[in-house]
């Protein structure tokens, strides 16, 4: 399944999930879609068939629900940096010498 049709289908099921929750949907949070994220899990949904191109598919479901408005909170942290790399230097020998 591709993302965007994982997509629109994962938030249709957090909104019939929401419902047989005690879960005020408009203050539902992390934890709440990580409740969710296991259950499909446990269940073995085909909800969690879509590629995720090596990420974590519950972040991926996270952003997806924060994107579609349905989450209170934005407590996650966003993706470390790389910092850039200083060129290497070339080593000189003793003499003066490149090495």
């Amino acid at each position: 399944m591709k993302q965007k049709e994982a997509k629109t289908l994962i938030v249709q099921e957090w909104e019939r999930w929401l419902q047989t929750q005690s879960i005020d949907p408009d203050h539902a949070s992390g934890r709440d879609t990580l409740k969710f994220y296991f259950e499909l899990q446990d269940h073995k949904s085909a909800l969690l068939d879509f590629q995720s191109r090596g990420q974590d598919k519950w972040r991926i479901i996270h952003a997806w629900l924060l994107g579609a408005a349905r989450l209170s909170d934005h407590w996650m942290m966003p993706a470390p940096r790389m910092m850039p790399t200083r060129k290497a230097r070339p080593i000189r020998s003793k003499s003066g010498a490149k090495t």
